[in-house]
């Protein structure tokens, strides 16, 4: 089993007995990491069907696919 990345866990972890977030505020809370990275790492756990990601307009929130 692979190791599981810092960002990754902060992501599930902020997801978590929440219906849904905003992107923009998962980055704000974790200033550590970069934009860029946290887009990359959403978009793996989205396309592992981990987490889901919806597009409003000007906005995209996610939240853990098993809520």
């Amino acid at each position: 089993m692979a190791q599981q990345r810092p960002i990754t866990g902060r992501i599930l972890e902020f997801l978590e007995g929440s219906a849904e977030y905003d992107f923009e505020a998962l980055v704000a809370r974790y200033p550590e990491f970069t934009w860029n990275e946290f887009f990359q790492e959403v978009g793996r756990l989205s396309r592992a069907g981990q987490i889901i990601i919806t597009r409003g307009v000007g906005i995209f929130t996610i939240k853990h696919a098993a809520a």
